[in-house]
């Protein structure tokens, strides 16, 4: 039982000091940003932070943050500087809406949580509903009367019907 328990706490001992040691290591990534209104593609070396706040893409550069408006982003591409492994996030990723049809909630999935604009429309093309929402969020649609809708997310659109 002794051996069971020095093994843990040289095991847990172990694990600390490499999180202290990894902690202090700065990660550093190279970003492009492609935008969607046709301005040539931005590229962005040794950015050590980027999120999103607001309507803007805050990218940090060790210390130097430069905001670029999501509305005009299309594409971001990431290239991890230590093993030149590259990542993409798209804003046009596809996003699943569920359950469909449903009565009163619909609920958004996606790979990334990103935040979206989601409209909601009649067959007719009236808009009934606009926010500005996380894909993590359900859609309240229970003051909808029954029938057939078109759900905008971004620039995709989607058929559900209300129960």
């Amino acid at each position: 039982m002794k051996k069971i328990i020095f093994a843990l706490g040289l095991i847990f001992s172990s694990l600390l000091w490499m999180n202290s040691a990894f902690a202090q290591t700065i990660h550093t990534t190279n970003l492009t940003v492609v935008y969607s209104n046709n301005q040539p593609d931005s590229f962005f070396e040794n950015v050590t932070q980027f999120s999103f706040s607001g309507d803007n893409l805050l990218i940090n550069q060790g210390g130097t943050v430069t905001p670029i408006s999501r509305s005009v982003i299309r594409k971001l591409t990431l290239e991890d500087v230590s093993t030149s492994s590259i990542e993409t996030y798209d804003e046009n990723a596809k996003i699943f809406i569920y359950p469909n049809p449903t009565s009163d909630k619909l609920n958004m999935s996606s790979e990334t949580e990103q935040q979206v604009l989601v409209s909601i429309f009649s067959l007719n093309g009236q808009k009934l509903m606009q926010q500005q929402m996380s894909t993590s969020e359900s859609i309240d649609v229970s003051s909808l009367a029954k029938g057939i809708y078109i759900i905008k997310i971004n620039e995709t659109s989607y058929k559900f019907s209300k129960l």
